[in-house]
């Protein structure tokens, strides 16, 4: 393939990167305006969830058939699919109809996201895949920056259902140039789908997030929705052992990359999805900021991201892989150690600090993964390893915040009610307006609250925070110790023997 088709394809995954960013900084700065308008506040982790588990569960499927039909028709597919899901998303009328189409995004963004990457590992070798991979980080933080921006700016002054209109022109250009510009040549093989293993991994992740969250406490049908998950995942590792054609490869963990890799992307997808999520509504509910000023704070992420990812892409070609990791990890942990002790009198500078901090060990740490792994197996399951990647991150994710949103659901109730009934004590008016949380995230709303009920709300909200936070703190711990045990040696030792189109 020449330079200018590899710079023209390069360019349609950047703007498919582009694209998945937009999607979840946007969405994610936007979501406590529109529960404010469609009500649902403990509907709100699904929005996220729904969309997570859907890419979870289609991510390692459709790097099985990328392998299987190239990467082009896979990653085509996952446009239209996602792009649908943003048209119908945007016309939303309920909290239940906009969870239900953020799934058909979520069945795009499961090919999407993992095919872009796994194109860039085809047509560059070791050292200009990490710069490449580097520039991904880039282009991702450009786009997170300008994502909240316009997701804040758009909700505030026209409607948030433009946040999903505005997939619409990248998803087209992307899979416009990406046509025109990628030919694939290589022998198309036959296999046999792994329908029983997709629908054991599709119950069991939705019995374990319907179980997180489901009413606060425990009960008996939680448990045994939980119980249950549990059961079936384990039945998915063992029909996966022997399945002809499993979805998700077992042999390839016995390789320490890939099974170090799958953990720590765990840890880093419940970090990434936490912050993206519940920092908004912490600064929004809490501080009492616009959907605008939650979208500045959020895209503080990508301060830090895009230098990471850029300095990360060159240092582990010099010092290897796991050095990179422990840096990034570090930085990962220390910033949502910043997170736990944000209450009602933080300020906006200390949130945006430790979101920053965040991005930047974020930035080194999805590099090294991401590069590790696509040199640690040949072509012929580069698509299905890379795609495991995002798989790992995605239910770390989808995890993350199911997780938290238990959390905040069991803490928020009888705290914000007390609080409700201490600051409307004799005023039937008042506690009317009040009984719905809701009320904190809805500006227009939010003005007709006494400043002194409002403090005492929000320190409720962003009490009731505190333990989601903490959460936060547990997974980035958790992507130190895998960082840990990740093999010794420089970067270019840790590549597999194998041709590349094996």
């Amino acid at each position: 393939m020449g330079r200018r088709r590899k710079t023209l394809v390069v360019l349609a995954t950047l703007i498919g990167t582009f694209l998945a960013a937009l999607d979840a900084t946007v969405v994610g700065t936007a979501m406590p305006t529109i529960i404010g308008e469609l009500g649902g506040l403990p509907l709100y982790p699904w929005a996220f969830a729904s969309y997570l588990l859907a890419a979870t569960v289609t991510g390692p499927v459709f790097g099985k058939l990328s392998d299987t039909y190239g990467r082009k028709p896979v990653y085509l597919a996952g446009i239209s699919l996602f792009l649908l899901g943003s048209v119908l998303a945007g016309a939303s009328q309920s909290m239940a109809a906009l969870i239900a189409f953020r799934t058909v995004q979520g069945l795009g963004a499961g090919a999407v996201q993992p095919v872009a990457i796994t194109i860039i590992g085809d047509i560059f070798e070791l050292e200009t895949r990490a710069r490449i991979q580097g520039l991904f980080g880039a282009v991702w933080g450009i786009s997170a920056v300008a994502g909240p921006a316009v997701g804040g700016l758009l909700t505030d002054l026209a409607s948030w259902r433009w946040v999903f209109y505005l997939n619409i022109p990248f998803g087209l250009a992307a899979a416009v140039l990406l046509a025109l510009t990628l030919t694939e040549s290589f022998e198309r093989r036959r296999r046999k789908v792994d329908y029983l293993g997709t629908a054991l991994l599709t119950g069991g992740l939705v019995a374990v997030l319907l179980a997180l969250l489901g009413r606060p406490g425990v009960t008996a049908t939680g448990l045994a929705l939980l119980c249950g998950g549990v059961a079936m995942l384990a039945l998915f590792a063992f029909v996966e052992g022997r399945a002809e054609d499993p979805i998700v490869p077992p042999d390839m963990f016995r390789d320490r990359i890939l099974s170090v890799s799958a953990f720590g992307n765990l840890a880093l997808g419940g970090v990434l999805l936490g912050v993206s999520v519940y920092v908004p509504l912490f600064v929004q509910g809490s501080l009492g900021g616009t959907a605008l000023t939650a979208g500045a704070v959020v895209a503080s992420l990508s301060i830090g991201w895009p230098v990471g990812s850029f300095v990360g892409g060159r240092m582990l070609l010099r010092t290897g892989y796991r050095a990179t990791l422990l840096l990034g990890s570090a930085l990962v942990a220390s910033g949502a150690a910043l997170c736990v002790p944000m209450d009602r009198g933080t300020s906006l500078a200390y949130v945006v600090v430790a979101v920053v901090v965040i991005g930047l060990g974020l930035g080194f740490s999805s590099t090294s993964y991401l590069v590790s792994v696509q040199n640690a197996v040949p072509w012929r399951r580069r698509g299905v390893a890379t795609s495991s990647v995002v798989f790992f991150r995605t239910v770390g994710g989808s995890l993350g915040v199911a997780v938290m949103g238990a959390l905040l659901n069991a803490s928020l109730g009888e705290r914000y009610g007390a609080a409700v009934r201490r600051v409307s004590e004799g005023d039937a008016a008042l506690g009317r307006l009040l009984s719905d949380p809701n009320a904190l995230l809805q500006p227009a709303v939010r003005a007709r609250i006494p400043d002194a009920a409002y403090a005492e709300l929000a320190g409720a909200l962003s009490a009731a925070l505190s333990p989601a936070f903490w959460v936060l703190l547990v997974f980035g711990v958790g992507s130190v110790v895998a960082a840990a045990f990740f093999p010794r040696g420089a970067a270019a030792d840790l590549v597999t023997g194998e041709a590349e189109h094996g």
